[in-house]
């Protein structure tokens, strides 16, 4: 679809533009975009920015039955205990939930997710369901720079919103001790002048 032109992409750094542009008259194609995130709610809920709709592309797997317990104890061991991520499914209420935050198929969407591949896929759902002013948020918030958007809500940066589990940890560290070490270097200095 990107490569035939078909959906604009939007570059992370020019998202909060679009976001704030205003309607220079009352033809669809002016009207500014609604961004519609597709992340899961565990990711949602460590970083989002203020006023986007939330509409999870993947839902996750709740079910109890012998295969998915298997499944999930598979997944945690190749890398979900270490990502943080659950076993998902596909939300096959998406479309509809969609319909009723945004009934109006020629509303223009800028659709983002962690790192592009679901905001991908949700637009193909939503192409198919006669949505006509999709575009795509390039890389997904996993290339937000610090300051591309104006009001993020939650306790993390967008940029580490998808980051879990042990590598979660292993960030947080990584931020103290960088911290720390830039303390130390600054105070070092200082003591030289």
């Amino acid at each position: 679809m990107l490569r035939a032109a078909e959906i604009k992409t939007i570059a992370p750094r020019d998202a909060q533009s679009l976001l704030l542009s205003s309607p220079n008259n009352n033809n669809s194609s002016s009207q500014s975009y609604k961004m519609l995130d597709v992340r899961p709610i565990w990711e949602r809920e460590k970083a989002h920015v203020v006023g986007s709709i939330h509409v999870p592309l993947f839902i996750e797997d709740v079910d109890t039955s012998a295969l998915t317990l298997l499944k999930k104890w598979i997944q945690m061991g190749y890398g979900g205990m270490w990502m943080g991520q659950r076993l998902t499914v596909k939300n096959t209420d998406f479309v509809d939930q969609v319909e009723d935050r945004l009934p109006s198929k020629e509303q223009r969407l800028m659709v983002v997710c962690g790192e592009g591949l679901r905001s991908m896929l949700a637009i193909d759902e939503l192409l198919n369901a006669g949505y006509t002013n999709v575009a795509w948020v390039g890389g997904g918030f996993n290339s937000v720079r610090d300051g591309d958007f104006l009001n993020v809500g939650g306790s993390t940066k967008l940029q580490w919103a998808t980051i879990g589990g042990a590598s979660e940890y292993l960030l947080k560290l990584t931020v103290l001790l960088t911290g720390l070490l830039n303390t130390v270097a600054g105070d070092a200095s200082s003591k030289k002048h």
